[in-house]
């Protein structure tokens, strides 16, 4: 059984450092994540593997991270073949053995297979007695891929469902709309999981080729974590050989938009959205900034936007946060609430008019120390720090990563680096332009009909 994890909120959203991030990808080098992270290399010419080992249950999350665009190698693009073909390699029978997500369902665990613009995520959480039985077992289907018609069969009726799901969550279609309209071309401009017609249109052949290309050790980064020590990467196995220059797949380029234009879309309840592009993730200092200013305004119910909702509007939702990816990054808001929304617009506004202005010393010295607290109580379970280092080294960012050399490591002294001006002059930088503003409301498409 697989399944989707929604780690855009998940994730931290800056990856921090005082300057450019280095070209590993030319030097070969091993990124250095402390003293309890061991880094190397998989075998056979591929790419690395991360063990951060994790007191606590005996449990294991185990993950494949791969740097390859949501709509596929070729000049035409097609939304949604990242995640077909990941879920066809997991419901393929390879030719030994039971298909993937049936031996991790019967190890006792759940695997999971998540995709976002240019990277994909297959991960299993299993009991750590399972731990190198699930390592190869995940590296055998993904390093040499077996992909057959009846696995795709599967795959294609479990994605088409997934994708339609996906189209009645309002995050989902506001931060879709959003990067629509932020970007003109590349995968960041089509949703991630597409839609049932997409998906109907992506043929075996296109699902065999793409899965050949994306999945192979060469262009892979491991990462477990939990109960288990260095040493289970030994399970890891080999892979396809490496064929001339095979290394990682290179970040997608996107095209940002000359203009982003309104959006309005009919939807089973009224939700608002806001949409501003951010800085690189090589831009670290304002990427620290920005991730910063999404805790302090949207924070679960402690950020300074998301009490006033709390205490004014108990059955509102509203999320906020900073997305890191290659270049550039996205602040985006969603909000909803019954015949509220108008309120809950006014408060979003008022909080990034608050952070153009430097706050008071005191309100910062407290909100940074919250912050930091924050990034701590995210790397909790094995899972959170595999998604962690997962998704800072798939952005080519791995010492960036705020589990990385824990409180020394340099997310937390980029962090320290903040100042009350610093932060106001990035929230002006960016939030003073125009955002997409994106809004669901039942009805839209019939009153346009009128019209």
């Amino acid at each position: 059984m697989t399944g989707t994890r929604k780690l855009w909120a998940a994730l931290l959203g800056a990856a921090l450092g005082a300057a450019a991030l280095p070209a590993r990808a030319a030097t070969g080098d091993l990124p250095d994540l402390g003293p309890n992270v061991t880094v190397g290399r998989l075998p056979a010419g591929g790419g690395t593997v991360i063990v951060r080992p994790a007191q606590g249950a005996p449990v294991a999350a185990i993950e494949l991270w791969y740097r390859a665009p949501s709509t596929g190698f070729g000049p035409k693009p097609m939304p949604a073949i990242a995640r077909l073909a990941a879920q066809v390699v997991a419901a393929s029978k390879p030719i030994v053995g039971g298909p993937l997500g049936k031996t991790v369902s019967e190890a006792g665990g759940r695997l999971a297979i998540t995709v976002y613009s240019d990277s994909i995520s297959i991960s299993a959480a299993v009991p750590a007695s399972a731990a190198r039985t699930i390592v190869r077992a995940l590296t055998t289907a993904y390093f040499a891929p077996v992909v057959t018609e009846e696995g795709y069969r599967a795959a294609r009726g479990e994605v088409e469902q997934e994708s339609q799901i996906s189209s009645y969550d309002p995050e989902t279609v506001v931060r879709d709309a959003i990067f629509a309209q932020l970007f003109s071309a590349g995968p960041q401009h089509f949703p991630s999981l597409g839609d049932p017609k997409d998906i109907a249109q992506i043929g075996f052949a296109d699902v065999k080729a793409f899965a050949t290309r994306a999945f192979r050790s060469q262009n892979a980064t491991l990462v477990v974590s939990g109960a288990v020590d260095s040493g289970i990467a030994d399970a890891a196995v080999s892979g396809r050989p490496a064929e001339g220059d095979d290394g990682p797949e290179a970040p997608a380029t996107p095209e940002l938009a000359a203009s982003a234009a309104p959006v309005t879309k009919d939807f089973a309840e009224t939700v608002g959205g806001y949409g501003w592009i951010g800085p690189a993730i090589s831009d670290t200092r304002e990427a620290t900034a920005m991730d910063f200013i999404a805790d302090y305004l949207f924070r679960n119910d402690d950020g300074y936007v998301t009490r006033q909702v709390a205490e004014k509007y108990p059955d509102a939702m509203m999320l906020g946060q900073f997305i890191t990816l290659h270049d550039p990054g996205v602040m985006f808001v969603v909000y909803s609430g019954k015949d509220n929304t108008p309120a809950l617009k006014a408060l979003v506004d008022d909080g990034f008019a608050h952070v153009q202005k430097a706050m008071a010393p005191a309100t910062f010295a407290a909100a940074l120390e919250a912050f930091k607290y924050h990034l701590l109580s995210d790397l909790q379970t094995p899972t959170q720090i595999a998604d962690n280092f997962g998704w800072y080294s798939v952005e080519g960012a791995a010492e960036y990563a705020p589990g990385a050399n824990g409180e020394r490591g340099t997310y937390f002294k980029a962090a320290d680096s903040l100042t009350p001006d610093f932060v106001a002059d990035v929230a002006n930088k960016y939030f003073s332009k125009s955002p997409v503003v994106v809004t669901l409301r039942p009805g839209l498409a019939e009153k346009t009909k009128q019209q």
